[in-house]
């Protein structure tokens, strides 16, 4: 992969010869591992399903008027006194929010959210098989011991449809984590500890690799590497797993080292549109984390799987995942910065549900959060990215959500303002495309034009399904007749190039 050849250098010219050699032979797996993908595939090209439309409803305020009650179902203590510290909100009925919070259901919505509940629409059983499973079912559910998912041959379900099983499509089940440990210890035929010794030096390597790949991701996009961070999961990493510890405390580290790094590569998949394998990282990073007692690293995996089955069209589904991921601990237990992305999180589903005065605190209730984190905070790696700019980028996506598409042109503005691009040029590529889609709504042609003319060049060296998905929202706009302004031929011509490489 020639886009990682400087960060190698880079290492190497630190004298981190041995990280940079670990790196070099995991990339080199890695693109041997997409090729041969790539061949099993064919040539079809895949995208993130869109979102199902939302019909727009009145504009999100900057504060819930008086006398205003926010609807909730079973809602979270934790965040309601989180919510009753925020005074600067201006939000009269603060004690529901941002907890379980359920939206009007739809005609023909399902009805029992369980995790057994039949799934229509988007979601659906797909993706490739797994072992001992039929063919074409994707079976991994709350159930399965993680270390038997990681260690089972071919059990990384590449390749298959833009689905998500839909066992895995909403919150574990009461008692999740005991089944699989339970049935590990009536099935163990060797001592417990296996036979590799793990210290914690190997703890540091796997958090190392962690942080290395985590910010490949947001320059380049999960296209590159993914397949690398893959393989060292399902090799090195579950070896450890399995290993012999120094001591409890190691042992704990390196399930949470773990379960983050299992999180990295749902959270690749997810932007690689490979929708099965990012279903089951994420299901196999809250394991983990659950017996690294390891609360918000659960809930930060819950929101990312509340994100991908928001994008795969199941906003009620993604409320229960999102929900979920500010349960009791794992948000309490959580920095402010974590606070605020969970909150964030719970914002887009409630958002897309429909909940307009709910969204618009929870978005309020991260705004506080974020403002309260410290530098002297003890932070773990995962939340580098949260910050003012990623704040903007989601307040936006709200805003737009529900219509207002002034205020979402603020909000995507200032994203664009303060994001550091270099660093995230993936986030500040998606962040041009969308303020372009809602300056062209907004009859702004001329200014579409030129923002989306900035996307294709932050675009650059990204390898992201997400990226393209803009561009190919870029090339529908651009053929109507209304954005056929000075410039706009030269722009399609520009993004037929992007698709085409």
């Amino acid at each position: 992969m020639p886009e990682l050849q400087a960060v190698l250098d880079t290492a190497l010219a630190r004298a981190d010869r041995a990280s940079a050699e670990r790196f070099r032979l995991l990339i080199q797996a890695g693109t041997a591992a997409r090729a041969a993908a790539g061949r099993r595939r064919g040539t079809v090209e895949k995208s993130p399903s869109s979102p199902a439309p939302v019909a727009p409803v009145s504009p999100v305020t900057r504060a819930v008027g008086p006398g205003r009650s926010v609807r909730a179902a079973r809602a979270n203590q934790n965040l309601a006194d989180a919510a009753g510290r925020v005074a600067r909100t201006s939000v009269r009925d603060r004690t529901t929010v941002p907890g379980r919070i359920r939206p009007r259901r739809r005609p023909g919505a399902p009805s029992d959210l369980s995790p057994v509940a039949p799934v229509t629409g988007p979601i659906a059983l797909g993706g490739a098989g797994v072992q001992g499973s039929p063919r074409g079912v994707a079976v991994h559910d709350w159930l399965t011991d993680p270390l038997v998912q990681l260690r089972a041959v071919d059990s990384v379900p590449e390749g298959g449809a833009p689905s998500v099983a839909p066992s895995l499509a909403c919150a574990p089940p009461e008692s999740w984590e005991t089944s699989w440990q339970e049935a590990r210890g009536q099935n163990a035929t060797e001592p417990p500890g296996g036979l590799l010794a793990v210290g914690r030096s190997d703890v540091e390597a796997v958090q190392e690799t962690v942080s290395f790949f985590s910010r490949v991701d947001q320059r380049r996009g999960g296209g590159h590497a993914r397949t690398a961070v893959l393989q060292y999961l399902t090799s090195d990493v579950s070896a450890f797993l399995n290993g012999r510890f120094t001591d409890d405390s190691v042992r704990r580290q390196m399930f949470a080292a773990a379960g983050e790094l299992a999180c990295l590569a749902g959270w690749m998949s997810y932007d690689d549109a490979e929708h099965p394998t990012a279903q089951w990282a994420y299901s196999i990073a809250v394991k983990l984390a659950a017996e690294a007692d390891d609360a918000p690293l659960a809930g930060f995996a819950l929101r990312a799987m509340s994100r991908q089955v928001l994008d795969l069209g199941q906003p009620e589904r993604a409320l229960d995942l999102a929900a979920a991921s500010v349960n009791g601990e794992r948000y309490r237990r959580a920095v402010p910065r974590e606070r605020a992305l969970l909150c964030l999180g719970q914002a887009r589903a409630l958002a897309m549900a429909g909940d307009r005065q709910a969204a618009t605190v929870a978005v309020k209730q991260a705004e506080a959060e974020l403002a309260s984190a410290s530098a002297s905070d003890i932070e773990p790696d995962r939340v580098f990215f949260v910050g003012e700019a990623s704040l903007a980028h989601q307040s936006g996506c709200v805003l737009r959500d529900f219509g207002d598409l002034r205020g979402a042109l603020e909000a995507f503005e200032r994203a664009v303002q303060i994001r550091q691009r270099s660093k995230f040029a993936r986030a500040h590529a998606i962040t041009l495309g969308d303020l372009g889609d809602v300056q062209a709504r907004l009859g702004r042609h001329d200014q579409a034009v030129v923002t989306w003319s900035q996307a294709l060049d932050a675009m650059s060296g990204v390898r992201s399904a997400r990226t393209r998905a803009i561009a190919r929202r870029i090339r529908v706009m651009t053929a109507s007749k209304p954005v056929r302004v000075e410039g706009s031929e030269e722009l399609a011509a520009r993004v037929e190039h992007y698709l085409a490489g």
